[in-house]
């Protein structure tokens, strides 16, 4: 799961100078792009952020079954 923070603190920090980029830019036509990126960029990082989550919970579960499964071989040795 470190990956995935990882890859998603990239992204914010890449959304954030987006940010700035298109402040800076102002009015001309650069401006539409950047903020197109940017758009598709804040979609990215909400996909990932929920892939995130469901990582986190499938991983939760495996290591809740695998706690299960050792608790009950120790219990019937």
């Amino acid at each position: 799961m470190g990956q995935l923070e990882a890859a998603q603190e990239r992204l914010e920090s890449a959304l954030a100078r987006l940010e700035e980029a298109s402040q800076r830019v102002g009015g001309n036509s650069t401006a539409g792009q950047v903020e197109g990126e940017l758009t598709t960029l804040r979609q990215r990082c909400t996909s990932l952020e929920d892939n995130t989550k469901e990582v986190s919970m499938r991983l939760d579960s495996a290591i809740e079954q695998l706690r299960t499964i050792l608790g009950e071989g120790n219990g019937a040795g």
